[in-house]
C-alpha cells in the first residue's frame, strides 16, 4: 500500500498546469486506486500555488488557480452575526442531513472567493485578518467517527466564520471531520502565524511554527516538496528544479523568491506577490489573488486580464443584519469594485453552483451514489445551491 500512495502521489505531484497527456494518465491511475475520484472523472484537478510573505510590516498572502477550463466565479463579502448550517458531507456530495445538523453564529465577517456556491468556498480573509485557502493533493480524511462529515470547502468557511487566528484553527480541528475533494490548506493570521494543514494517513498532519520553513503550498504533500529544495541550485544544489512549472517546480520557485524579497529594491510587498504569482503562474490560470492581511485589502487579476481589482475589508459594512453581498470576479474596472456588489440572492448563487458542478458531475456513478442518498444530481446541487439557507441575511 505504502508503494502505491507514492506512485499516486508522484503522479500528481509532476503534473504541470497544462499538460493534458500527464493529466489523462494520472486521472488513469486515479480511477484505479482511489475510489472516490471515479466520481469526478469527467474533471481535471486544478493545480495552485499559495504562499505567506511575513516580514517586519509586510503580511501578505498569494493564490492562483490553475484550472484546465474557464472557471466562472464571485466574490463575495459575508457578515458577522449570520445564521449557519453545516451541509453534512461525505465523498463529493451531501449526506443524509443529521436530526441536529451543527450550527453555528458567525463572529467574524470575511471576503471569499468561490466558483462552487457561497460558503463552498476556495478561500478568503476575515475581518480579524486570518487568511485560508487550499491546493489540490491526494488526501485519506478521518473515517466515520461520529463527528459530522464537512466538505473541504465548507470546512474553510467555518474557520474563516469562527476564529481569528492561526493556534484558533488548530486548537479546533477537532470539531469537524473534513470529507471529500482532496485538498491541504494554508493558513495565515495577521501575527505573521502560518500553518499548513494535510490529511494524509486519515487524520490531521500539521505544520505551525518552527516546522513551517517556507510558508507556500502547491500540490505535492508539504515535507514531500520541502525535499526538493536543497537539490536546486537557488538553495546550493546542482538542478534546475525552479524553472519549472511542475508542483515541485513552482514550490521551490516561491521558496526563492520570498527568500529573496527584498523591500529596498523590489518595492511594495503587495506589488511584489503579484510578480511571484507571474512567475509560478501558466497559462491555465484563471485568477491571481492577493491578501494584504496588514491592510485587511483583497485583490486579485482575473485571467489573461492584468487589471487589479481590490476590495478594503475596512470600508465594508459587515455588520451584522447587512446583506451578503456578491459580484463577479470578473467584473469593474481598475481598483476599489465596491460599488458593483450586489445583495446576494439565491437565483444568483445557484447559476454559480449549476454553471461548474452540473455539467461535470453527471455521470453514472454519481447518479447511483445520490440514488442511495436518496437524492438526484438536481436535488443535490439545490442542496449546495440554498446553503446556508438563511437567504436574507
Amino acid at each position: 500500500m505504502n508503494r502505491v500512495v507514492v506512485i499516486l502521489r508522484r503522479a500528481t505531484g509532476v503534473l504541470g498546469c497544462n499538460m493534458r497527456s500527464k493529466i489523462l494518465i494520472s486521472r488513469s491511475i486515479c480511477l484505479l486506486l482511489i475510489p472516490v475520484f471515479i466520481l469526478t472523472a469527467a474533471t481535471v484537478s486544478p493545480c495552485c500555488s499559495l504562499f505567506y510573505l511575513s516580514r517586519e510590516g509586510v503580511a501578505v498572502f498569494g493564490r492562483n488557480l490553475d484550472w484546465d477550463d474557464p472557471v466562472p466565479g464571485v466574490v463575495v463579502v459575508n457578515k458577522r452575526g449570520a445564521e449557519k448550517t453545516l451541509l453534512p458531507w461525505k465523498g463529493w456530495w451531501p449526506a443524509p442531513r443529521q436530526a441536529q445538523p451543527v450550527s453555528w453564529i458567525s463572529l467574524y465577517g470575511s471576503v471569499t472567493f468561490t466558483c462552487y456556491g457561497r460558503d463552498f468556498i476556495e478561500g478568503g480573509m476575515n475581518e480579524a485578518g486570518l487568511t485560508v485557502s487550499e491546493a489540490s493533493l491526494a488526501s485519506v480524511y478521518p473515517p466515520d467517527d461520529g463527528r459530522p462529515g464537512v466538505s473541504c470547502m465548507q470546512w474553510m468557511q467555518y474557520q474563516l466564520d469562527n476564529f481569528g487566528a492561526v493556534d484558533s484553527v488548530i486548537a479546533h480541528l477537532s470539531d469537524l471531520r473534513p470529507d471529500g475533494e482532496g485538498m491541504h490548506y494554508l493558513v495565515a493570521d495577521s501575527g505573521g502565524r502560518c500553518a499548513v494543514i494535510e490529511y494524509l494517513a486519515g487524520e490531521a498532519l500539521v505544520y505551525s511554527g518552527s516546522d513551517v520553513e517556507v510558508c507556500a503550498v502547491t500540490n505535492t504533500a508539504y515535507r514531500k516538496a520541502l525535499s526538493q529544495m536543497p537539490m536546486d541550485r537557488a538553495f546550493g544544489g546542482d538542478a534546475d528544479i525552479a524553472s519549472a512549472k511542475d508542483s515541485y517546480g513552482r514550490f521551490v520557485r516561491m521558496a526563492a523568491l520570498m527568500r529573496d524579497y527584498d523591500p529596498e529594491h523590489d518595492g511594495d510587498a503587495v506589488d511584489y506577490a503579484f510578480h511571484i504569482l507571474s512567475e509560478v503562474g501558466c497559462p491555465d490560470t484563471r485568477r491571481s489573488i492577493v491578501y494584504d492581511i496588514g491592510e485587511r485589502c483583497v485583490l486579485w487579476t482575473a485571467g489573461a486580464d492584468t487589471t487589479v481589482r481590490r476590495l478594503d475589508l475596512d470600508s465594508l459594512d459587515l455588520s451584522s443584519g447587512t446583506p451578503t453581498l456578491m459580484c463577479g470576479i470578473g467584473k469593474g474596472e481598475p481598483g476599489d469594485v465596491s460599488n458593483l456588489l450586489k445583495t446576494y440572492t439565491l437565483d444568483a448563487n445557484r447559476e454559480v453552483v449549476k454553471t461548474l458542478l452540473g455539467p461535470v458531475r453527471r455521470n453514472a456513478e454519481t447518479i447511483g451514489l445520490l440514488e442511495q442518498r436518496g437524492l438526484t444530481v438536481a436535488e443535490a446541487l439545490e442542496l449546495i445551491a440554498i446553503h446556508p439557507f438563511q437567504t436574507g441575511q
